[in-house]
């Protein structure tokens, strides 16, 4: 197979605007900390302050998330390998696991309220 400039600068540009781009859905978070869960061209929303335990049907069998505590983790899922349930919680915004066997995304959308601006375990 031969190379050429022109292919290699598409696949970089192309590269580029794909990273650019995924920016852009971290920089409108805003209000109070939500979990998102999408499953398939479902969309569920619930409340990180509110204990709750939800179960979603997907392709391949049944996904459970637990929200405790102002953290949320997936509880059981049918997936074969179970990485989402290995991921455990998650309770800031711009978090998020899923589970690619069964079709389940789920993100932390929002704002803190405490230590906003300031610095936490992923700054240094």
């Amino acid at each position: 197979m031969k190379r050429t400039l022109v292919g290699d600068l598409a696949i970089l540009l192309l590269s580029l605007a794909v990273i650019v781009g995924s920016f852009g859905s971290y920089g409108d978070i805003k209000g109070k900390p939500e979990v998102h869960v999408r499953v398939g061209n479902q969309a569920f929303v619930y409340d990180l302050s509110v204990d709750t335990l939800a179960v979603f049907s997907g392709p391949i069998g049944e996904t459970s998330i637990e929200i405790v505590g102002g953290k949320v983790h997936v509880h059981d899922s049918d997936c074969r390998n179970k990485v989402c349930i290995s991921a455990g919680w998650i309770s800031r915004p711009g978090q998020w696991i899923v589970c690619l066997p069964n079709n389940v995304f789920i993100m932390i959308e929002g704002r803190l309220t405490t230590d906003e601006g300031g610095v936490d375990e992923i700054a240094f």
